[in-house]
């Protein structure tokens, strides 16, 4: 419905393709748990019931979507993201063709939690960006969960279970996402129902890793994760995240996956660095949960203390951009280059264009676009400065631009939807309007720009049939809420 991050692949049903074991442990791994998933991922679901699993899936999954847009506190940051979605994305598309379309997003949630829904739609909470150590880590918990979406788990677990019609399911996956929110619809207890078998878990595990490893991250940064997270469970008996409710950790998991990539011990002395995008995110992600004043001091006792890392100054800049503190933030970024950190262009661009010196933000920001053309904050940032500067064709195209890289912006479906209105094309107008109220979880004014837009498109474009479909799906899920009491 939404045009959000997709991307397409062969459904491969845990059936094959799992890591080699080494045959020096081979003899040694299969001898324990694993020779009792070895006869599971050997089997195949029926090619009918796997169509209508396909369809069940993928109904669930944009249904959850919905309501977790119009009720739980997802991000709404371009860069943060991007982010997510490029690990993601990278991974998925090892997988081949799938059935489905792959979705990412991020909650506005400090504790260490992910979570997979059947047909393609995971999720990260802020608290899991901020305790992964470098990318191989977020793409092993990415690679994990993407194996319990293309392995169909949690409908294969409920062919036990018989939990999975939507009404019950919905409300057990919000119950285990926000407790508050899901009380209502099932009891709680009920989501221990959630938490996979042993199998499944190893499988993921197995084919998470195999999955990250052809994405070019390794593998063993799913190890690292878990081994973060096991080690600080033991040291705090109280500290229980909610990723180890649903996806519960032993010494002897760990050590089967161990055999698996050939480490040792987990490999304790393995630390690579964190990415610079990785640290941006991770800002971004803290100042959705702390004070202004707690993330500028934080930033500013890593700059005081390396004085001429530029790298630091860079990130301190950051800090004060994001928290308000433009000028703070533009003496930040001009010192950053002497100190051997020169990409400041796109930070100085949006922070010349709050301090509403618009010529300067329009230099940086097309010099920053020219040098990295796919990044769409950059693109996001000069479509506001041509805005502000009245150049309404330039805005466009760089809203549209910032949407062909990332469809699922929110600030630019709606100002590409107010300038196309005003430059006559009304019926883009509202579509766009539209896009962008859905993506905040407002459907009922969605729905009112969508009917709205349908009356304007050419009755048989694209476009307009697209329309179409998307009425009918919010006028069902407008209804259904209706009748839940929502």
């Amino acid at each position: 419905m939404i045009p959000r991050y997709a991307a397409k692949g062969r459904p491969l049903l845990g059936t094959a393709g799992t890591p080699t074991v080494p045959q020096a442990t081979k003899k040694r791994v299969l001898r324990g748990p694993i020779a009792a998933l070895v006869p599971l991922m050997l089997l195949a679901l029926p090619h009918a019931a796997l169509a209508a699993s396909y369809s069940q899936e993928q109904e669930l999954g944009k249904k959850f979507d919905l309501e977790a847009r119009a009720r739980l506190p997802l991000i709404d940051d371009v860069e943060v993201n991007s982010y997510v979605n490029r690990v993601g994305q990278k991974i998925v598309a090892g997988l081949g063709d799938q059935p489905f379309t792959y979705h990412f997003a991020v909650l506005r949630d400090p504790r260490i939690n992910a979570f997979a829904v059947p047909g393609g739609y995971i999720y990260v909470h802020g608290g899991l960006l901020t305790r992964a150590g470098n990318d191989d880590e977020l793409a092993g918990v990415l690679g994990h969960e993407i194996a319990h979406v293309n392995a169909h788990h949690l409908v294969r677990q409920q062919e036990a279970t018989k939990l999975l019609n939507y009404a019950t399911l919905l409300g057990v996956l919000l119950s285990v996402v926000q407790p508050a929110v899901g009380a209502g619809a099932v009891a709680i207890n009920a989501a221990t129902q959630l938490q996979y078998s042993r199998q499944f878990e190893q499988e993921a595990d197995y084919l998470g890793a195999r999955y990250v490893r052809q994405a070019g991250y390794d593998p063993r940064g799913m190890l690292d994760f878990f081994k973060k997270m096991l080690d600080e469970q033991r040291s705090t008996p109280s500290f229980a995240p909610p990723y180890l409710l649903s996806h519960p950790l032993t010494d002897q998991r760990l050590t089967n996956l161990e055999a698996v990539l050939h480490t040792h011990q987990w490999d304790q002395g393995r630390r690579p660095a964190t990415s610079l995008e990785l640290e941006r995110v991770q800002l971004l992600t803290r100042a959705r949960s702390a004070t202004a004043e707690e993330v500028v001091t934080a930033y500013r006792r890593r700059a005081d203390a390396q004085p001429a890392d530029g790298r630091a100054r860079y990130l301190l800049g950051l800090a004060y951009l994001d928290t308000g503190a433009f000028e703070a933030a533009r003496d930040a970024f001009e010192a950053a280059p002497a100190l051997g950190f020169p990409a400041v262009d796109r930070e100085l661009g949006r922070t010349f264009f709050r301090l509403q010196q618009l010529d300067k933000a329009r230099e940086r920001l097309r010099r920053a676009t020219e040098t990295d053309p796919d990044d769409p904050l950059g693109h996001l940032e000069l479509a506001k400065v041509y805005e502000a500067l009245g150049d309404t064709g330039g805005a466009m195209r760089e809203y549209e631009r910032t949407l062909q890289l990332a469809p699922g912006v929110e600030e630019a479906h709606y100002g590409f939807g107010i300038l196309a209105g005003r430059a006559g094309q009304q019926g883009d107008g509202f579509y766009h309007l539209a896009m962008a109220f859905e993506l905040s979880g407002e459907f009922e004014r969605a729905l009112s720009q969508l009917e709205k837009a349908e009356s304007l498109l050419p009755p048989h474009s694209d476009r307009a049939q697209q329309v179409h479909a998307d009425i009918a799906e919010l006028t069902e899920f407008l209804r259904h809420a209706k009748g839940r009491g929502r």
